[in-house]
């Protein structure tokens, strides 16, 4: 018995139509729950004002802040204040430092991220290797 290609061609519709019902099927319909639509977003605005004075005056408060890092992150403190404070005075004083001893920018850069990466993966003797090299490279700078 041979098939006519009509009922060949009345048969793979069928089936593709058979297929599209149960693909369709599985979809469900999406609803909106309007419960948790917000008519208003409210963004956190954080202003950084960042320290002034001269390379002189605050490269020691960096040291200090690098210094008492690892001893905040152990307390259990306030370890990213730190790290900020640090980062902003570096930014502060960082174009001071590169008129005058360019070779100095890329090992602060390197210890400042050394820093925020101690914060990011909370590893203190991180913090400490950040701190004994920022207070090198201030008295490289200052002692220059």
């Amino acid at each position: 018995m041979t098939r006519s290609p009509h009922a060949a061609r009345s048969t793979l519709a069928v089936l593709t139509a058979a297929v599209a019902a149960t693909v369709l099927s599985a979809c469900g319909a999406t609803t909106f729950d309007e419960s948790l639509a917000t008519t208003a977003t409210t963004a956190a605005v954080t202003t950084t004002t960042l320290p002034t004075g001269t390379a002189a005056e605050l490269l020691p408060r960096l040291v200090a802040e690098a210094a008492s890092l690892s001893g905040v992150m152990i307390d259990g403190g306030d370890e990213r204040s730190v790290v900020e404070r640090m980062a902003a005075l570096w930014d502060a004083v960082e174009q001071e430092v590169g008129t005058n001893r360019a070779d100095l920018l890329a090992p602060f850069d390197a210890s400042i991220a050394l820093a925020e990466e101690a914060v990011q993966f909370e590893r203190a003797a991180d913090a400490d290797k950040a701190s004994k090299n920022i207070a090198a490279l201030v008295e490289a700078y200052l002692g220059a």
